[in-house]
């Protein structure tokens, strides 16, 4: 997020001044309710709440006062070299009307005047002094001071353990990096093992407590950020439940006489195979030695008589459903210890087999040609690859998709990564790949052949399977290639122009990027819908995230201006969208430019509002949720103001976005998460951004490459608008 907070000097009324800093004496320093961390979160919001009114020429003042806390505090505890508490804050409450304010604004731009004004009602009694509203915000306050962080166990399980559809598409992003060229299957076992080498290295950093501590850029600079979700990304699995799914994490601290070897599954032609990268008694394998366990994969697998049963395909099914089968599974010792291999594995490997052409791009006329090929295909054939595997005849079933990290390698040369998202965000998993993949890339190794080890080939999982699982695999087949055939997914690359013009415009890519995204909805429908954007929380301690909700009326408002009174939906490409229907459009101007250009900077304005606050944990999600939850805990039931039907528009993300940011020319996707929704990533660079949009051919009113195209006239406006 850039900031613009300027450092102006502290000025206003001097009778205020004094209060707060009565205010600010008034607290002891010591345990409980007075301890530092209370004093500060207390005194953030009481600051924020009064001084919220002030006028845009006194924010150099507010900036300076609510500076205090974390200098005052230098002095009343272990501070690090920045002036910050060593313990990170927990994840503040914001006031009960701060939040239902917030949520009226992000009603306003998505749902009709007479819903607005029902659910103001409900708001105005759930509010009430002696409403459910202020009890029910005292009990999650009375949380935050018992718990470490009071949300994040309600929103683990409502974004991810409690969902029961299939996590190929729905939950679990792909990512695809820049493919390489393999001559021989020995160059594909290299590679290989140049990854798990580096993912070996990696672990030990972790091990040892050595990974550096990331702090924050801007808005209270170098301030540091929770680490945790770093730590869950090796030797960890999402596990299956009937009604709540559960994880595995590895222990931060194993005990000193620990034994555990060091170990990944690896998958091929859906046979699985335990590759020990360390262990006791021989210590860790250098490269050359994984490389020829990797060999010995690809040399067997395709070898072993009969068509072994695809285990992994299991887990692309409804989570209920893998649920049962995996217990059906556990019922031989054989199967429970290979369950137990697979999740304490550091990552699966995936070695495939290419796709079809039939998965490439279906893009519309014009559209820019995919950059990364492997032999025939593009950069949305490779996509569909790492998000699902392509089917049950293809490589779904050369999954375990229940696993964080599963390192997928084609021998064509295409690769990436599939992930389970419960355990952490993309960024985490984003760094850690690429820091691995640009030593490769920076050191490249001569292979001079493929030297022989006399080291004990890697052991099979064999897998014994009952009659009724046996009957599981062909309906199972059916229902991945099913969910893999509605799919409509498009990698699209816009090369008008990247960050350099957005930042000449002196605004956020990320702020611009978002408004182009509502731009190109509105001018698609005629309307804006609740649209998702992560917001990381990781200032706080186990923050993850909250939502950034794009869709304003500020946005509204300038969406319709620039649509200049067009009409909604733009044609599909069957409907003959070619240059020469372009040219013979009528197009005038109702709005002169400095018109537009100021709506658009109040957009800017208001959507840089919610970011900043999301991500200084004031947004309107995650406190929504936990009055939600704490409804359901302190009554039994839900009230009202969750079962309105501007709740449930506003928690229906028909646009679900988000920035996943690249320093390699590298790009992840995934699905939309309602079915008559967009699933929208993009990665921007210095001259282009890449988009991966997503919907499903079941809605009819859905398009990848439509809203593709609406992109591209979106951003093409939008340059036209504030260049010079």
């Amino acid at each position: 997020v850039a900031s613009n907070e300027g450092n102006s000097s502290a000025a206003g009324s001097g009778a205020e001044s004094a209060a707060l800093f009565s205010k600010l004496r008034s607290f002891s320093i010591g345990s409980g309710p007075n301890s530092p961390q209370r004093v500060v979160s207390n005194l953030r919001g009481f600051l924020t709440h009064r001084l919220s009114n002030i006028t845009p020429s006194d924010t150099g003042w507010r900036d300076s006062i609510l500076s205090i806390p974390k200098k005052w505090l230098s002095t009343a505890e272990s501070v690090d070299e920045f002036g910050f508490p060593d313990t990170l804050p927990k994840v503040p409450v914001p006031p009960l009307e701060q939040t239902m304010a917030d949520y009226v604004l992000a009603l306003e731009p998505i749902t009709t005047a007479a819903q607005l004004e029902r659910t103001k009602g409900i708001i105005k009694q759930f509010s009430a002094p002696q409403g459910l509203g202020p009890r029910l915000h005292q009990y999650l306050v009375d949380k935050r001071e018992a718990e470490d962080n009071w949300a994040y166990y309600y929103w683990l399980n409502d974004m991810y353990m409690n969902v029961r559809i299939p996590l190929p598409i729905n939950s679990n992003p792909g990512m695809v990096f820049p493919p390489r060229r393999f001559r021989t299957v020995h160059d594909v076992a290299h590679f290989a093992a140049r990854l798990l080498d580096g993912i070996v290295a990696h672990k030990e950093m972790l091990d040892s407590g050595e990974l550096p501590l990331e702090r924050t850029a801007s808005r209270e600079k170098n301030q540091p950020l929770c680490m945790a979700q770093y730590y869950r990304l090796l030797g960890s699995c999402r596990r299956p439940g009937v009604e709540r799914d559960s994880q595995y994490l590895t222990p931060r601290e194993k005990p000193v006489d620990s034994d555990e070897d060091r170990h990944v599954v690896v998958i091929c032609r859906n046979q699985m195979y335990c590759v020990v990268l360390q262990a006791n008694d021989r210590g860790k394998l250098s490269e050359s030695e994984i490389a020829s366990q990797i060999l010995y994969v690809l040399s067997d697998a395709p070898c072993l008589p009969g068509k072994p049963a695809p285990i992994g395909l299991l887990t692309a099914e409804p989570r209920t459903r893998w649920a049962q089968d995996r217990e059906a599974l556990q019922l031989d010792e054989r199967n429970q210890r290979n369950l137990e291999l697979i999740e304490t594995a550091l990552l699966v490997l995936c070695l495939d087999e290419p796709l079809g052409a039939n998965f490439n791009a279906r893009g519309f006329s014009g559209a820019t040609p995919s950059v990364h090929s492997a032999g025939e295909r593009d950069e949305t054939n490779m996509a569909h690859e790492m998000i699902h595997g392509g089917g049950s005849e293809f490589n779904s079933g050369n999954r375990w998709f229940d696993k964080t990290m599963q390192l997928i390698i084609c021998t064509d040369g295409s690769w990436g990564l599939c992930y389970e998202h419960s355990t952490s965000e993309g960024i985490a998993v984003v760094q850690l790949l690429e820091k691995i993949y640009k030593k490769i890339v920076e050191h490249p190794a001569d292979d001079n052949g493929m030297p022989q080890h006399h080291l004990p080939p890697p052991e099979r999982l064999e897998w014994h399977v009952n009659a009724q699982v046996q009957q599981r695999f062909a309906q199972a087949a059916i229902t991945v290639d099913k969910a893999i055939d509605n799919l409509d997914f498009y990698v699209y690359r816009y090369k008008g122009y990247g960050k350099n013009f957005i930042k000449s415009c002196q605004v956020s890519p990320d702020v611009y990027i978002q408004l182009s995204l509502q731009l190109a909805h509105f001018k698609l429908y005629g309307h804006l819908v609740a649209t998702y954007e992560s917001a990381s929380t990781r200032r706080f301690l186990h923050g993850r995230v909250d939502c950034i909700r794009a869709a304003s009326s500020e946005a509204l408002e300038w969406a319709k201006a620039m649509c200049q009174g067009e009409g909604a939906n733009v044609p599909l490409e069957s409907d003959r969208e070619d240059d020469e229907e372009d040219a013979r459009k009528v197009k005038f101007s109702i709005y002169s430019k400095d018109h537009l250009r100021e709506l658009f900077r109040c957009a800017v304005a208001r959507q840089t509002e919610v970011m900043v606050k999301n991500i200084l944990g004031n947004g309107i999600d995650i406190p929504l949720l936990g009055l939600r939850e704490a409804c359901l805990e302190v009554t039994g039931e839900l009230h009202e103001l969750f079962t309105d039907d501007s709740y449930k528009i506003s928690q229906c993300f028909l646009l679900s976005t988000s920035q996943v940011a690249c320093s390699t020319d590298s790009f992840m996707g995934y699905g939309p998460v309602t079915p008559r929704g967009y699933g929208c990533s993009y990665n921007p660079h210095t001259d282009q951004i890449v988009f991966c949009v997503s919907a499903f051919y079941a809605c009819e009113d859905t398009s990848a490459s439509r809203y593709a195209k609406s992109l591209q006239d979106s951003l093409d406006i939008m340059r036209d608008l504030l260049q010079n």
